[in-house]
């Protein structure tokens, strides 16, 4: 069965702003300069990137239609947890609330979005918040917010979190049991081209080659 979350959707139709932003943000090492200026942002003292080759197991996930995002990802960590503030901007893809702050650079809102070069569903750990977004709305009315402290879900869905376990220096036999201090991005690389977003698709080199120039 499903867990219960709460929904989390931007106001306007996701997929056509998402267009509009790659085309104002090029593809490239790019995308990890903007996830560097929004770890600034939130004044992380670090910020780990993880190139995770693995295919996970997809017996136990909140939907079993969320294998397809099981396969190589991106991951990006930072020592801050995610404030109310920082999800509101998250959602307002148009106007991100940070540009009223001068002395932070990044822009949640949108630069956030350049991510989306090269995955169609991003999902992070935030606290106790699992947070997975769905712009199509494949799976999800735009994305789902899920306390994952409270009901337990990391033992329901084990493979739903096995790919935050080492990168969260979680325990592998109870891992999740409490809020994670920090917060942790996974990207998924899109290895198909039915994207409203963007036809490109992503293989492990293609990021690798992407550190090399940003580096």
């Amino acid at each position: 069965m499903e867990p219960e979350g709460d929904d989390f959707k931007p106001n306007e139709p996701y997929t056509h702003r998402l267009r509009r932003i790659l085309d104002e943000y090029p593809d490239g090492s790019q995308d990890l300069r903007e996830i560097l200026q929004n770890s600034d942002d939130a004044k992380s003292t670090e910020q780990i990137f993880i190139l995770d080759h693995n295919t996970y197991s997809s017996n136990k996930l909140f939907k079993p239609e969320l294998r397809r995002f099981q396969g190589p990802a991106l991951l990006a960590i930072n020592s801050e947890t995610f404030k109310e503030r920082d999800f509101s901007s998250l959602l307002k893809l148009a106007d991100s609330e940070k540009r009223d702050q001068f002395d932070k650079i990044g822009v949640m809102g949108v630069g956030f979005n350049s991510i989306y070069h090269i995955t169609d569903s991003p999902t992070f750990i935030t606290g106790d918040k699992y947070v997975i977004l769905d712009p199509h709305e494949w799976y999800y009315n735009g994305g789902k917010s899920f306390n994952f402290v409270e009901k337990n879900l990391a033992e329901s869905y084990r493979d739903q979190f096995n790919p935050f376990i080492i990168p969260c220096n979680e325990s592998r036999t109870s891992p999740f049991k409490k809020p994670f201090k920090g917060t942790i991005f996974r990207y998924p690389l899109r290895d198909n081209d039915q994207s409203d977003i963007s036809k490109k698709i992503y293989k492990p080199q293609e990021i690798l080659d992407m550190f090399h120039k940003f580096y």
